[in-house]
Parts: C-alpha cells; structure tokens; sequence
C-alpha cells in the first residue's frame, strides 16, 4: 500500500477549467488566499484553506496546494489567489523523480443553500496565462445531491481561453453521471502531467450560460469524518467486513474490506474522501502473486482495478456499502454495516493520546501489504487490526483485537479464515476460523512501529517488520 498511490488518487479523482467570458462566475478569484507554500507530507490549516467571499459561488471556497510525501526532498506546491487571477506552481529539485506528483485543489460547495443549477450552461471556461511548457492537467469533478458524480480533464498547452464541454464529462451529465439542475458541488484541480515542475494561472472560472439558484435541499453536516473510522460489519454475515481509517492528513480514507472468493480469503483497498454523507472509493484494487515473510517481493505484487466502492451514512455507526465489481466472477451488492464497537455521533469521535497511531502502515520496501489499525469506541480503549499479506501468491489476512501496554499494543490472538465465498454466496455458518497466532507493535512515534508476528501455524513463520503510515502527520 503505497502514499503515492493514495496522492494521485487524490489528484485524479478531483480535476478542470472555465474563462473570463462566461457568462456566469464560479470563482473572480478577487478574494485574497496564500501564498501558501508547502512540501512533501505538510498541509495548510483548515482556517487557512477556506475564504469567504461573495464573489464565489456558494459564498466561499476551499483551496490548498500538495505534494506527495515521496516526491524529492525539497519539493513544493505554491498556490495564491487574489486580484482576477488563481495561480499554482510546482518545484522539483530532481526533476527525473517519479514521485514527483502535485497540484492545487480548490472545492465549491452549496453548504446548506440551494443547489446549483447549471442547466443552461454547456460548458466550463476561462483564462490560462503563464503556462509552463510541459501542459498543466486540470480536471473538474460535478456532484450532484444524489451522489452522482461527473467528471472530465483538460491538457493546457499554452495561454488562452480553454473550455470543457459538459459533453465531454464521464459519466456523461444526466445520463447516469451529474444532474445539472441539482449540483451539490463542484471541484478543480490542477496537476502536472510529468515528474517536471510546473506554472500555471487561471482567470475567472465560469460557464457558458447561466447559474441559478435551484431548489432547497436538507445537507448532511451531521455527518463528520472524524467520527466515521473504525470496523464495521453486518451481524448476519458475520466473518466478513470492513475496516475505515482517516488518514493523518485528516481528509483522506483508506478503505479494506476483507471478504471470500470460492472459499479463499481476499481483500480490497481503495482511497477516497468525505462529501455529503458519502465516501466513493472509486477503485478498489485486488492484488496477487506474492509470498509470505522473507521471501515476499514487491515486484512479485500483481494489482487489477476489481471495481469501485460507497459507503454512504444514515449515522456515525451505521453506512451502506455498495460495491460494484468490474472483474468478472464477482455480483454487485449492496449491504447494511454497523460499527462494530459505536461512539457517540456528534461527540467528535474516538479521544486519546492512541488516536495519532490509527491508520493505514506499510514499509517502502515491502510495498503491497500491510496492516491498518482502528481505534475503537468514544474512549480509544479499543484497537482492532487486519494484516493484509499474502501465502503462495494468494491474498491472506488476519484480524484481532488488542490490548494496549503503554506505547505497545498485543494482538494476543489473531484469526485467520476461510470457508465461504462472495456476496450472495456468503454464508456465515461455513466461516472456519483459526488462531494464526499473536502480532505485537511498539511505536517509537505516531509514523513509526515494529511488528512482531509470532505465528502458530506452520505455513507462516515468525517475522518482525519495520512500519510507516501511509500518510504520516505531526506526532503530539
């Protein structure tokens, strides 16, 4: 499991583009925000990130520049706004790194007003100046109150006017994608195309046509992401389910989900985010070919695109996941999952000084498992982990529950299975389970652990692994 996989799906699942002739304004960009200037891992505040202002649709945006934490040391997103003009700027000191991934985001939302309808509209644009010569990506993402997304990328290879046609948007505007008289919000972002650096500014994002005030519709700021991460399951399938960490960078998701396929184990992981009531995930990777302990190889690591994954949230405690395969053999099915151990909604989530050791951990060199570790119940009293790895180039994976010791957590007694198989195929009374035996983390910091896996069956041996957070974050 990698960061980077994580950063560029973060880019490239927001991205696009309008011009100072629209007729209607998304953004004058005439409110004053940055210069912000970050590098590898770091983040702006979130009351740096937010500026209010009339001359934005929904009355503010929400904006911050990034880098992936495993582009070159040195690296950074510069991102400024104010005066008619948005600009975003990329540096690499080692240019051939291709990790060197970043960018500028900036969110729209309706908030709790009325919806945007863009119906008269046919298309984004604005105004590209000073364009560095290796061609900015920007990509636009629609979202509508149903949760259906749209979304579409534009290459500028120089100044000038460039535009998106609504057309061109996948899935396409109401037909299965975005509907444009009910948008929830809309998302631009700005990306290189290559491991170089790169410069770009925009003027006066908007449309063709006009935007209007739609109808009224309730929101869902009931629903916070600091209170969503933790195991979740169904009771009547009990042997499978999902494990949802916020990541240290307090905005991104990592979603597993362990399950069965003609009686073997297997698991799916995938990076999303929070947007009204909602995390898509919309792909979720099954890997192959790798072995267990010393003799795994990252190379050896096989990943396919499986499908894609929602979870949407009647309460902190309780969402519906449906998940949609791609790869055939696999049925599309929705299901009902509650938290294993509740918390108090609207009480903030889990509290403790545990809390920075939540998340999603792997070492560079072992890249493709990994284990992700959930902090359970209003107090953090509760720690549940899932080991992904694999045995004979097959998935595997335990989970347990642990016991804390001041900066150590047991997992006295992990469980492996096997036994059933996939959606409608799922029975909980052919579920074998087993003792694989018990795992120990020391953490030297929040990024940072050891793994001793002391094994009691004899496919697997013991083992001790280094540890580091896919995204790490300040440590208290």
């Amino acid at each position: 499991m990698s960061s980077r996989i994580i950063f560029c799906s973060l880019f490239l699942f927001l991205l696009t583009a309008g011009s100072n002739l629209s007729a209607d304004v998304i953004d004058s960009y005439q409110a004053s925000q940055g210069p912000f200037t970050v590098g590898p891992g770091e983040t702006i505040t979130d009351e740096q990130s937010v500026v209010y202002s009339d001359d934005i649709l929904g009355g503010f945006r929400a904006s911050s520049p990034g880098v992936d934490d495993l582009a070159s040391a040195g690296s950074t997103a510069s991102m400024a706004s104010g005066g008619g003009a948005l600009t975003c700027a990329l540096r690499f000191p080692n240019d051939g790194n291709t990790d060197n991934v970043g960018g500028c985001v900036s969110v729209y939302d309706r908030d709790e007003g009325p919806v945007f309808d863009l119906s008269g509209s046919t298309m984004f644009q604005f105004e590209a100046r000073d364009v560095s010569n290796n061609r900015p990506l920007l990509f636009v993402s629609l979202g509508d109150i149903n949760n259906n997304f749209s979304f579409g990328t534009v290459t500028v290879s120089g100044e000038g006017q460039v535009t998106l046609p609504f057309r061109q948007l996948t899935p396409p505007v109401n037909a299965g994608g975005a509907d444009l008289s009910l948008i929830d919000n809309i998302v631009l972002a700005m990306s290189n195309t290559s491991s170089d650096g790169m410069d770009i500014t925009l003027l006066e994002f908007g449309t063709d046509g006009p935007i209007v005030a739609g109808p009224d519709f309730p929101g869902d700021d009931d629903i916070v992401a600091e209170e969503l991460s933790g195991s979740y399951y169904n009771a009547v399938r009990s042997g499978e389910g999902c494990q949802l960490t916020l990541e240290r960078d307090g905005i991104s998701f990592v979603l597993t989900c362990y399950l069965y396929d003609q009686g073997e184990q297997f698991w799916l992981i995938g990076f999303g985010f929070l947007m009204d009531g909602q995390i898509i995930i919309p792909e979720m990777t099954v890997t192959s070919g790798a072995d267990y302990g010393e003799a795994f190889n990252p190379a050896d690591v096989v990943r396919e695109k499986w499908g894609s994954a929602t979870m949407t949230w009647g309460d902190c405690n309780n969402a519906e996941l449906e998940l949609a395969p791609e790869l055939a053999g696999f049925e599309q099915y929705t299901m009902t999952l509650t938290r294993i151990v509740p918390v108090t909604c609207g009480g903030g989530g889990a509290q403790g000084d545990a809390l920075p050791w939540m998340g999603s951990w792997f070492w560079i060199n072992r890249d493709g498992e990994g284990f992700q570790l959930s902090v359970e119940g209003d107090d953090a009293n509760v720690f549940v982990m899932t080991w992904y790895t694999y045995l004979d180039g097959k998935q595997v994976w335990m989970i347990g529950t642990g016991v804390r010791n001041g900066n150590q957590l047991v997992f006295g007694e992990m469980i492996i299975t096997s036994g059933t198989g996939f959606g409608s195929a799922f029975n909980p009374d052919d579920v074998v389970r087993e003792v694989f035996g018990s795992i120990t983390l020391d953490f030297s910091d929040c990024n940072n652990l050891t793994a001793t896996v002391d094994s009691q069956l004899p496919e697997f041996s013991d083992i001790t692994l280094e540890e580091i957070k896919i995204i790490p974050g300040n440590c208290p």
